[in-house]
């Protein structure tokens, strides 16, 4: 299963926190209306910035399950959890579960399950672990809120030769083994409306994208270079033309005039009766 690492989770995370769809934020409140008490299961839930973001939205009695299989990943969190509740009147009850989420699906067998949540999860997991998923949904009677999908777009401004070509390799390279079989990449959201409405949910599915102007450098950069070694691995004999896009892009960083959007899908479901 592939990870993340720490410095980079805190880097996307404000920017995560801005580009969660509004509309279905509100929804999610409204729907939570109709419980006293809210139980969340939290997938992959790195540091812990889906229970930052979500639990001052969603009132009191909360207890959340954070699952993520690198415990330094899960140390991190739980530090951060602490600074961050620490500043609050009121907090959620929470537990941290270590595990695999490819192979230790029966280590999730956990009562009353309300809300089953992940963010930047979905792109990554195979058709059947994603079959398995909205199946154990349903058993659970849980509502699913799945955040910043990546839905393969990725547009450079201004534009550049190789854009094209660069976002082409992003995508196949989305749809290698992430550590759950052969991922879905940038198909994952619509795949996963489509099993969630075949299982008796409303499924909302609205955008998220990533809008990087001149004040996210950082991670503008970061993702020039990621992704350029990415490409470059995809197809190392055919890479010449890397250097040059690398070398512009990097110069229109420098200079303040770059801007990024990068799409995502946030999806919102609950059952219909």
């Amino acid at each position: 299963m592939s990870g993340f690492s720490v410095d980079w989770l805190a880097l996307r995370e404000p920017v995560d926190a801005v580009s969660r769809n509004l509309e279905l934020t509100g929804e999610l409140q409204a729907w939570r209306q109709l419980h006293d008490h809210l139980s969340v299961l939290d997938l992959g839930s790195g540091t812990g910035a889906n229970l930052r973001y979500l639990a001052p939205l969603l009132g009191d009695d909360q207890h959340w399950w954070l699952v993520d299989h690198d415990p330094a990943v899960l140390g991190r969190g739980d530090a951060l959890l602490r600074q961050w509740a620490a500043t609050r009147e009121s907090n959620p009850s929470l537990e941290w579960r270590l595990l695999d989420l490819n192979r230790d699906w029966e280590r999730l067998d956990l009562p009353d399950i309300h809300l089953v949540t992940a963010s930047a999860l979905l792109d990554l997991v195979s058709a059947a672990w994603l079959e398995r998923f909205a199946r154990r949904c349903r058993e659970w009677r849980a509502a699913v809120f799945v955040t910043l999908s990546y839905d393969g777009t990725i547009l450079w401004e201004p534009a550049l030769e190789g854009d094209k070509t660069l976002r082409e390799r992003i995508n196949r390279h989305q749809q290698t083994d992430k550590g759950f079989g052969s991922a879905l990449g940038p198909d994952a959201p619509a795949t996963l409306a489509i099993l969630l409405r075949q299982l008796g949910y409303w499924v909302m599915l609205r955008p998220s994208p990533w809008r990087l102007g001149p004040e996210h450098a950082t991670l503008q950069t970061v993702l020039r270079e990621g992704w350029a070694q990415t490409a470059r691995t995809l197809a190392p004999e055919r890479a010449g033309w890397l250097d040059d896009w690398a070398t512009e892009r990097r110069r229109l960083l420098e200079q303040g005039h770059s801007r990024l959007h990068v799409g995502h899908w946030d999806l919102l479901a609950w059952l219909k009766e």
